[in-house]
């Protein structure tokens, strides 16, 4: 999956599924039909959406949101075309933006313009029945490759399932996806040989030449920028150990041990791409120790969180502390981490909110 469909899905379904007080089944359904529409539009599309510039989140998740926010809202056939055919106006963002403060408001929109495409479909506001496959339709005007499958006919829609062909990958850093595989290789340098930045004396990485364009910031200044920077990403690997949400601050970018291991990278790209994703087949990374010594890592092809290389308990228990804490607290954090893994029965729900409980009721399936 080219994009990242939890990051607009799950505000989306969350924020539709509470005004419509739905379950937690119905909050899953809604996931996986927006999760098949994108999966779906991203497979007859033969080209990739970064290569034209288009940041794919923000224009596969316009639909994606648009389907389960449809199916949330039990819409009928032709309002469930309606919508898709007024999201497919609403879709955009572009790379060029990304490390400010807009990349995130794509994915805000995003989940936004699905929303409202099922609420206008709903109160019946139209659009064009081929907006998709026309001529002058959404397919072919944001093509990269300029020949989008349209005209296959059979999409298998809701009966080749592709969530279980190619599942979620969970992002256990808080920067580009470009950069996980490096930092993978990183810091498992760094714990495996002890390494102390001192002792490191260039940084050698290759990666996929879109992936180069999406890391566009090498000098970064702050935090913002520091998540599309694949310098600051083996700096903080070195100097941190580390490379979460503490340490995407503009004081720690701005540091200057940061700054002196940033200048240590150097990076180097290639044309080669994998099948299903714009990124090289796979990452390298050396390291030239000060002492003449080189160390190499293998080359990674799939980073840590990925469908075919998931996360531990422990690392994902990681992920969540180092999310949550920030808005729960320490002792909030590691408590909602418990309840959801069902360490605890879930309270029943009391307060003027009570009946609002669709959402966190074990979902009936």
């Amino acid at each position: 999956m080219d994009g990242h469909p939890s990051a607009v899905l799950t505000p989306a379904i969350l924020a539709e599924g509470w005004s419509l007080d739905v379950s937690g089944s119905d909050a899953i359904a809604a996931y996986v039909a927006g999760y098949e529409v994108w999966a779906l539009l991203q497979e007859i599309e033969p080209g990739h959406l970064h290569e034209r510039g288009f940041h794919p989140t923000a224009i596969w998740g316009a639909f994606a949101a648009a389907a389960a926010c449809a199916r949330l809202n039990r819409l009928t056939v032709e309002q469930t075309r309606n919508a898709i055919a007024i999201v497919a106006s609403l879709a955009a963002g572009v790379v060029a933006n990304f490390g400010t403060m807009t990349k995130p408001l794509h994915v805000g929109r995003t989940a936004q313009a699905g929303v409202l495409a099922a609420r206008l479909a709903k109160s019946g506001f139209t659009g064009s029945p081929d907006a998709l496959e026309h001529t002058a339709g959404f397919m072919r005007a944001h093509s990269p490759s300029g020949t989008p499958e349209v005209d296959r006919g059979n999409w298998q829609l809701g009966r080749e399932w592709r969530l279980s062909k190619y599942g979620i990958n969970i992002k256990r850093y808080p920067m580009c996806y470009a950069t996980h595989r490096s930092i993978d290789a990183m810091l498992d340098l760094v714990h495996d040989r002890d390494l102390a930045p001192d002792a490191i004396g260039e940084v050698h990485v290759c990666i996929g030449n879109t992936q180069s364009v999406m890391l566009r910031n090498h000098d970064p200044k702050t935090a913002l920028e520091a998540k599309f920077s694949l310098e600051f990403a083996m700096a903080s690997a070195m100097v941190a150990r580390r490379v979460g949400l503490a340490e995407l601050d503009d004081a720690f970018v701005r540091r200057t041990d940061v700054i002196e291991n940033m200048r240590k990278v150097r990076c180097t790209t290639t044309d080669e791409t994998l099948p299903d994703m714009p990124f090289a087949p796979k990452d390298k990374l050396s390291i030239v120790l000060k002492s003449g010594e080189t160390i190499t890592h293998p080359p990674v092809a799939r980073p840590k969180g990925s469908w075919q290389k998931p996360l531990s308990d422990d690392e994902l228990r990681d992920k969540f502390i180092d999310c949550a804490t920030i808005g729960l607290g320490q002792q909030g954090a590691d408590a909602a981490f418990r309840h959801m893994n069902g360490d605890r029965a879930p309270r029943k729900p009391t307060g003027p909110d009570a009946g609002r409980a669709g959402l966190i009721r074990a979902p009936r399936i």
